[in-house]
């Protein structure tokens, strides 16, 4: 399932264009032909190295739902390969689901996604799996102790918080709107490094601090 998927982001990844032949010398008396533009030489993705795309997620739903995973996927990584990476380091799997959140599957983080998210468009669907990715990064992060990881990659946030993900104790729902504050500023970050409509952006910009649903939907439990 997954795996055609992502080969056919590998086909659309860079690669080297084969230098040009030597053009033949014109006949006595003809025109000379015009010369082509030089293209620039593209740089190749070694494949099997983190850049390798083909080392991604597992994508399990429709036909139609891992085509939309895909185009969204694809958007970052044309956008930004750093941040298509982060992402996809920070997720085992995306799933087809009846709601929109992320929890853990023995161990490995999933970004389950509804159609209502998936299909808004591929924009949107690309911030949905960033928003999912970095409720990932996060939970990795504290499950093996190390400092507070996102965003994804660099950035600044204005409110400040302790770097020591232990030291962050749930007291009740404030902290998760907090955490829920924070994997919307990196769903904003990716909308707009991709390029989302405005009006997609707004939603995010606009969102009122208790409101989850810009990152979520159906029955799916509160937390980190």
């Amino acid at each position: 399932m997954g795996g055609g998927v992502w080969y056919y982001l590998k086909q659309h990844s860079s690669v080297v264009s084969p230098a040009p032949e030597a053009a033949a010398e014109p006949a006595l008396g003809a025109e000379p032909a015009a010369s082509p533009a030089a293209s620039p030489a593209k740089k190749i993705i070694p494949p099997g190295t983190a850049a390798d795309p083909m080392l991604a997620l597992d994508i399990r739903g429709s036909a139609e739902f891992q085509s939309q995973m895909t185009n969204a996927l694809k958007r970052i990584w044309l956008a930004d390969r750093e941040l298509f990476l982060s992402i996809k380091n920070s997720l085992s799997a995306i799933r087809s689901e009846s709601k929109t959140d992320f929890y853990m599957d023995n161990g490995k983080p999933v970004a389950a996604i509804s159609n209502k998210h998936a299909f808004k468009s591929v924009t949107w669907c690309a911030g949905i799996i960033a928003h999912q990715a970095w409720h990932a990064s996060y939970a990795m992060s504290v499950k093996k102790k190390k400092k507070f990881p996102p965003p994804l990659p660099g950035g600044k946030y204005e409110r400040k918080f302790d770097a020591n993900p232990m030291l962050f104790k749930y007291t009740g729902l404030e902290d998760v709107f907090e955490l829920e504050a924070r994997a919307s500023e990196y769903q904003l970050r990716v909308l707009k490094t991709i390029g989302a409509p405005a009006a997609e952006t707004r939603l995010l910009l606009r969102r009122a601090p208790r409101d989850l649903s810009t990152g979520h939907d159906g029955n799916y439990s509160l937390r980190p």
